[in-house]
């Protein structure tokens, strides 16, 4: 244990020298980098400082240039309407013009006797010339004026002729081994007639400075044709920056830029901007030089001290540093120890677990006994659920095919019992309908079963449903249930109908029919004691609604909720729960909506809103009347069940068709190889050979022939399964379908 403590006091001791360095490193890194950024802060400052001075002395001269050109262009308008000057210009008679002019500039030219208070800002020139159109200069004829030709007069011409804007330049004169500079602005002399350029008028100024001596920290100077004039700065250190400047005025995007050059040695910030930009004349550059001797002093000053105080900073942290590393150690110190620890418990744990594994084994065994056990009881519940559901279901099956079969055996009964009425036409019709209506509704019953929820698909046939008309037919139907069986028990149930002219819906006239029987039987079972049923009709808006209410003992909140569900009933052993969950899922399937509104004791209401027939009027009707074919055919019918085949043998044969028949597949084969027929209809499950077995070696041996499949399962099939057939129909199959079916068929094939 003592090696283990002290491995342990190594490993914290040597955490605590490794954060301590990550702090340090931290704290160093951090240093450095504000050190850095207030250096890089401090050379920027300095340098925007200069800039801004530079930009400001600059804008006194622009600003002295400005003053000189708006005297000037006004002169010079006034000049170009003078009929002399015009005229001398136009007639190129020079000892004219230049006497004219001098009366016209007296009071802009410097005639020695006026002092300016401000050289820089006096607008007076020292001399003027005139261009003539092309550009040349026009020499003033005579001597011993301001005026009198000089050698500067070979910088004044403009290459190109005379541009319509304001000129400015620079020219450079030496005189006794000195170099003058004087700024000329060319101005043209314009035809207020014509708008034709006359020739131009050339004054010298004196430059304006920024500071021809040193002025602080700063001189200027101008650069002119490779040479710099810095009046203030030795000849020696002029000459090298002139070099400086060329090289960067030559550079490209060099005007406007500054650098760094040495003078004597000490750093110096360097200025330069161009002075006439789009001039013709050569251009020149005002440049500035600053000393950087006196920043650098104060950078390296202001060095010392940002490197002093991170030297302070690095102290406090350290010290810092250690107090936190030992602050953060001791945890680390405790988890060392906790460790330890928990590396006895678990040598402890390993020794226990290797003495209980032999029982562990035993235990392992009996959990697996049991949990075969478990999963052997848990089928056999499933089981039991499966078999209670299917009885459920085959309760449900039977209870609508006896409310289904009920109007077929009371009107066959009443025929029966009453042959005279046969007699009565129009009263044993209806009595033939109403039981053809409840053989359809019982044909269907089977396959709606697997459809409590299923959704409306585009492939399903909806039709335009006449709901008033379906209500009345639905109420005649179950009379049996809501008028004699309940008059039997002694109660007397009424019927009150509302309903008003509604347009038709598009829907499944059997299956609403079915959802409506359950929903009168359910509301005759919850009026024990009888009641009043009323149904009503009505539109709202683009849709139809259908309210079904009764007087009846009503639904508690909790029924409510349940009560759609499949196989919850409250009527115990009576009820299957189908009928309603059935209900909803014929409703859903038809686009439409169901409401249940009820209280206890205050009846139950359930409103059904289905949308209204928008295709009602583009619905062909030849398909849907039932009417023969337009031609007859030779048919071959494949069936195993005689009564069918003689239903369908006599069917086809009051549309005129001719009819063979077959009793199985290889039967109905062997009549095709030997006959030729228009179209075959056979069933799907036959002895031997199936009908779709057939259906396919009609095909391979005459692919056009049209073929139809008639089967008992037609709900669960799907046409995609049999590629070989052109029509899957469901049995039983009415006359009207059958002639469906086959003008289908045709059409196809």
């Amino acid at each position: 244990m003592t090696s283990q403590r002290l491995l342990k006091k190594a490993g914290v001791g040597g955490f605590r020298v490794k954060l301590l360095a990550a702090m340090m490193l931290v704290l160093f890194a951090i240093t450095a980098a504000v050190l850095w950024l207030a250096q890089r802060n401090a050379e920027a400052a300095v340098e925007r400082n200069l800039q801004n001075e530079f930009q400001s002395r600059l804008g006194f001269l622009l600003g002295s240039q400005e003053t000189r050109r708006a005297a000037i262009a006004e002169r010079c308008r006034m000049l170009a309407k003078s009929v002399r000057i015009r005229a001398a210009l136009e007639e190129n008679d020079v000892e004219d013009l230049y006497l004219n002019a001098k009366v016209e500039l007296r009071d802009l030219l410097d005639d020695g006797r006026q002092q300016a208070t401000d050289d820089t800002l006096s607008p007076r020139a020292k001399f003027f010339r005139f261009l003539n159109a092309n550009g040349a200069v026009m020499p003033q004829p005579g001597s011993g004026s301001p005026s009198r030709p000089e050698p500067r007069e070979s910088q004044l011409a403009i290459p190109g002729g005379v541009p319509r804007q304001q000129q400015i330049g620079y020219i450079a004169t030496e005189t006794r081994g000195s170099v003058t500079l004087q700024e000329v602005i060319a101005t043209p002399i314009i035809a207020t007639d014509t708008g034709e350029v006359l020739g131009a008028i050339v004054l010298g100024f004196k430059p304006a400075e920024i500071g021809g001596r040193a002025i602080g920290e700063l001189e200027s100077g101008i650069w002119l044709g490779g040479r710099l004039q810095m009046p203030a700065m030795p000849a020696a250190s002029m000459a090298a920056l002139s070099g400086e400047v060329t090289k960067a005025v030559s550079a490209p995007g060099g005007p406007g830029e500054s650098l760094v050059v040495k003078v004597n040695g000490v750093p110096n910030l360097l200025f330069y901007k161009m002075l006439n930009p789009g001039s013709r004349f050569p251009p020149a550059y005002q440049v500035c030089l600053f000393s950087l001797a006196g920043s650098i002093a104060r950078q390296q000053r202001l060095r010392w001290r940002i490197i002093g105080w991170g030297a302070l900073i690095l102290l406090a942290g350290l010290a810092a540093s250690e107090f936190i590393s030992r602050r953060l150690s001791a945890p680390v110190a405790k988890l060392a120890e906790d460790s330890a620890e928990n590396l006895v418990q678990r040598e402890r744990a390993e020794v226990a677990l290797d003495l209980s594994r032999d029982e562990l084994l035993v235990l392992n065994a009996e959990l697996q006994a049991a949990l075969a056990t478990l999963k052997a009881t848990q089928q056999q519940v499933i089981q039991q659920e499966r078999l209670r559901a299917l009885g459920q279901m085959a309760s449900g099956i039977a209870h609508d095919f006896n409310n289904a079969l009920m109007p077929i055996l009371g009107f066959c009964e009443l025929l029966l019992l009453g042959p005279e009425t046969l007699g009565d036409t129009q009263k044993t019709t209806h009595y033939l309908e109403i039981m053809q209506t409840a053989a359809k509704d019982a044909a269907s019953i089977v396959g709606r079963l697997r459809e409590f929820y299923r959704s409306h698909t585009d492939d399903e046939v909806l039709l335009p449903v006449n709901l008033k008309r379906l209500v009345e037919q639905t109420v005649t139907l179950t009379r049996p249930k809501w008028k004699d069986q309940a008059q039997a028990n002694g109660v007397t149930v009424r019927i009150k109908l509302a309903l008003d002219a509604t347009p038709p819906v598009a829907g499944d006239e059997s299956a609403l029919r079915e959802a409506l029987t359950n929903l009168i039987f359910n509301a005759v079972d919850a009026m024990p004691a009888g009641g009043t049923l009323t149904l009503g009709a009505r539109s709202e808006g683009e849709s139809v609604v259908l309210e079904i209410a009764d007087t009846g003992t009503g639904m508690s909140e909790d029924v409510r909720k349940r009560c759609l569900e499949p196989f919850f009933s409250t009527k115990g052993e009576r009820g299957t729960g189908l009928g309603l969950s059935m209900v909803f899922g014929i409703v859903k399937r038809h686009g439409g909506m169901l409401d249940l509104r009820s209280e206890p004791g205050k009846g139950t209401t359930f409103i059904i809103t289905l949308p209204q027939d928008q295709s009602a009027s583009e619905r062909v009707t030849a398909a849907s009347d039932g009417g023969p074919a337009q031609r007859p055919l030779r048919i071959l019918v494949v069936d195993d069940e005689p009564q069918v085949r003689d239903l369908l043998i006599a069917s086809l044969g009051t549309d005129g068709h001719t009819v063979e028949a077959a009793n199985h597949g290889v039967d109905g084969l062997q009549h095709f190889l030997a006959g030729k027929f228009d179209l075959v209809v056979t069933d799907k499950a036959m002895p031997g050979m199936s009908g779709d077995q057939m259906a396919t070696a009609i095909k391979q041996m005459a692919p056009r022939t049209p073929i139809i499949l008639l089967t008992g399962f037609g709900q669960f099939h799907d046409k995609k399964e049999f590629p070989d057939i052109d029509v899957l129909a469901s049995k039983p199959i009415t006359i009207p379908a059958l002639r469906n079916a086959i003008a289908t068929a045709l059409e196809a094939a």
